[in-house]
């Protein structure tokens, strides 16, 4: 990911209305190297995302009443930078809502400033870490970057709760794993009846990767799970 600022700084763009926590964040931001641009509302972060392209965006989840995780999809159609959620609610649904819609870390109030500089900085690392490109007509799963590769090098775009499920799939090819299994790893809690949760990932990853018969790659095992067959040679 080629830095927004085009001198080899990172850019990260942070949301929230709480004036004193917004200057502390960027003031700490800025002193480590990183160039930091602020919004306090939701249809400004919107607008300065319509012409500028941040490496990153921390983001409050409440700006006053306004949830922003109920409206995520809109500023995930905009960029596909990682987007880290600050956030001062307990409430385990909420985060696993977030992951599932592509959210790429929760970060629980109060932080330090010296905390959120260093998860910035680790998201960055992932985001920004050059990988050689996948062997000429295979597909590839890198475990450290956390990414797919298609055949032509291309990256599928991938949340981080798909790519944990198409990931822990793929440590046992050919072995259905349970739905049980799944859930608490990939949405840390335990599966229940009538949850589409890990339905709607599976349905997501095979329509991202993109082919046909992507249904062969993720076979669904009737009243099991799911079991990763491999990648179309």
């Amino acid at each position: 990911m080629a830095s927004s600022s085009g001198e080899g700084q990172s850019a990260v763009l942070v949301v929230d209305d709480d004036e004193a926590l917004l200057r502390a964040i960027s003031e700490a931001l800025s002193q480590s190297g990183i160039i930091c641009r602020t919004c306090a509302d939701w249809h400004s972060t919107l607008a300065m995302l319509e012409g500028w392209k941040p490496d990153l965006i921390v983001l409050d989840q409440r700006l006053g009443a306004f949830d922003t995780l109920l409206h995520f999809p809109s500023i995930r159609k905009l960029t596909s930078a990682p987007i880290l959620f600050l956030t001062g609610s307990q409430n385990e649904a909420d985060r696993v809502i977030g992951l599932e819609l592509g959210a790429d870390d929760f970060l629980l109030k109060p932080i330090s400033s010296r905390e959120l500089v260093a998860r910035v900085r680790v998201h960055l690392r992932r985001a920004n870490r050059e990988v050689p490109a996948a062997p000429q007509g295979q597909w590839r799963i890198t475990h450290v970057e956390r990414r797919v590769y298609r055949p032509d090098g291309s990256v599928v775009q991938l949340t981080s709760a798909e790519f944990e499920l198409l990931e822990t799939l793929a440590a046992t090819p050919g072995t259905p794993v349970t739905r049980d299994a799944l859930s608490r790893q990939v949405l840390r809690r335990p599966n229940v009846d009538d949850d589409r949760s890990l339905d709607n990932l599976v349905h997501q990853i095979r329509r991202k990767l993109g082919f046909s018969d992507a249904r062969e790659v993720i076979v669904s095992v009737r009243n099991v799970g799911y079991t990763f067959r491999g990648f179309p040679e």
